[in-house]
């Protein structure tokens, strides 16, 4: 089986929360509570202070620590590979918040649980994006088939930034195409 995940061309990206915003509005999230985060990254290169962008979510770790963690089985892996989490399951328990090392999973207060992103899964059964994907003005961002969307290039994706963690720990369903290594 193929294996879905997030693409994101940090070439591309200029940080204009489009895809957290679009995310954050489609899901009706309560305030502080993002699926998606843009981040803003700052480094310094022969002298000169420059600025990037990262774009990141679950990854739908093959790996999951949520997954690994969960007491009742509310975060799980679905039949498509991708991260589920199922509500109706969840203690509230915040064993998945702490565990996640991308912290890709919050505790609702007005839900009582934890909430994540799911990849739009209803949207990809309508043969739809996510909400994310579709709003990006640079179409640095996509999902599906990893092998599939970074086959004509696969040596210029990544697997994580310097600044996420070690992808050994969790494998992520992720691929990065970098605009400049943080750390030289």
């Amino acid at each position: 089986m193929s294996r879905l995940g997030f693409v994101f061309d940090q070439t591309r990206c200029i940080g204009c929360n489009a895809c957290q915003m679009a995310c954050k509005d489609a899901h009706d999230l309560e305030r502080g509570v993002f699926f998606r985060r843009v981040q803003t990254l700052e480094y310094e290169k022969h002298g000169k202070v420059l600025t990037s962008a990262y774009s990141g979510s679950c990854n739908h770790c093959e790996k999951a620590a949520c997954v690994d963690i969960c007491p009742t089985g509310a975060m799980h892996h679905t039949e498509d590979g991708t991260v589920g989490h199922d509500r109706s399951k969840c203690i509230g328990c915040g064993s998945c918040t702490w565990a996640c090392p991308y912290g890709s999973v919050t505790l609702s207060q007005k839900q009582g649980c934890a909430v994540k992103c799911d990849s739009c899964r209803e949207r990809r059964a309508e043969g739809k994006n996510p909400y994310c994907v579709d709003a990006c003005l640079t179409h640095c961002l996509q999902f599906g088939d990893l092998e599939h969307l970074t086959k004509d290039s696969p040596r210029e994706y990544a697997d994580a930034l310097d600044i996420l963690p070690d992808p050994a720990i969790t494998c992520p369903s992720l691929k990065i195409r970098k605009r400049v290594p943080l750390h030289e």
